[in-house]
């Protein structure tokens, strides 16, 4: 924009300069009225001038009047098919309004690789939407519309990639695991159970499936099905320290705290310092007479997550601990901190 209005300085007359330094502090004030009423003029006196437009254009995209921008634009790049930034603005009006497809060769021309990302994002070509906003975010992690736009075109990518899947292979144990997941997450137990064991009859192998049904048996309290679920699990997959993690956690609501506590440490061997198995190491080794252990554990949960739900549970457990180990000083600093966080929480 500077270079423009330089442009338009250096090939102007006395009244045109003076309608241009006029435009420009008004755009420097956020004045956007009277950036446009100067520019306008600056137009009027100069309608060859491509610069003209262009100012004219930014300052009505500036004010968000995008119809006006886009005519403005489209004149200048009439009188002047490469003027430096006419196609980014043009492509920016044309996607606020709307008109995705009619962007892209704008923005394209523009570089403007974040709202080009969007723009084929909105023209359903999500694959390619990606590659352009995922370099953005790299460099700008903490954008909200950037991380919003890239969760758009993971899940749209998702979706044509599940719909390749059903249409291809429909009765796969893939399609039939995938067909459990979204109806797991629906809240429909009856028909995600049916679409798993459909999965494992097609392939007993499966990683995942059983661990799925675990869940689904774990969310609804009947930890009596969950438990040869959650071991199938460890048995196709012992390296997985959720497998582990989840068949101790049913262990112990179970009451076999010794079993419980071999998986526990087993998922903590295998990913260590997880907050949330070390709480419930610490839970199941405070229940089984192991007081130590379970302090240690614990505490360890606090360094981790000092201000967590989790670092809650775990002062409330070392309270209970404490008590009957007859440390009552120390149950006492443990009982307010569980209270202060629980305060914190409401």
């Amino acid at each position: 924009m500077a270079c423009l209005l330089i442009l338009l300085l250096l090939q102007g007359t006395p009244d045109l300069r003076r309608h241009v330094e006029a435009g420009l502090r008004a755009r420097q004030a956020g004045d956007w009225e009277k950036a446009i009423r100067e520019f306008r003029t600056v137009v009027d006196l100069a309608p060859g001038l491509a610069a003209a437009h262009v100012n004219l254009g930014a300052a009505y995209l500036e004010s968000k009047d995008y119809a006006a921008a886009t005519a403005c634009l489209r004149r200048a790049l009439e009188l002047d098919a490469n003027l430096p930034g006419a196609h980014a603005m043009l492509g920016t009006a044309l996607l606020a309004q709307g008109y995705a497809r009619e962007a892209i060769p704008h923005l394209e021309k523009g570089e403007a690789h974040d709202l080009l990302g969007v723009a084929l994002l909105e023209a359903g070509r999500a694959r390619e939407a990606l590659d352009r906003l995922e370099p953005v975010l790299q460099e700008r992690p903490g954008d909200p519309d950037l991380l919003y736009y890239v969760a758009r075109a993971h899940a749209e990518l998702s979706r044509q990639v599940f719909a390749k899947l059903r249409r291809e292979h429909p009765d796969s144990a893939r399609t039939h695991q995938v067909l459990g997941e979204a109806h797991a997450a629906r809240g429909d137990r009856a028909a995600a159970e049916r679409h798993y064991q459909a999965a494992l009859q097609a392939r007993p192998e499966l990683h995942g499936v059983h661990f799925a049904l675990g869940e689904l048996w774990l969310a609804s309290g009947d930890y009596e099905k969950a438990e040869p679920e959650f071991r199938a699990e460890t048995k196709l997959a012992p390296g997985s320290a959720a497998a582990h993690y989840k068949l101790g956690v049913v262990l112990a609501n179970l009451g076999r705290l010794r079993e419980a506590v071999t998986e526990l440490d087993l998922a903590n061997a295998l990913e260590p310092g997880m907050p949330e198995t070390l709480l419930e190491l610490g839970k199941a080794q405070a229940a089984s007479g192991e007081a130590e252990v379970a302090e240690n554990a614990l505490r360890r949960v606090i360094a981790l997550e000092p201000e967590s739900s989790l670092a809650e549970s775990a002062h409330f457990e070392l309270a209970q601990l404490y008590r009957k180990l007859n440390r009552s000083a120390e149950a006492a600093i443990h009982l307010r901190e569980f209270l202060r966080l629980r305060a914190a929480r409401k």
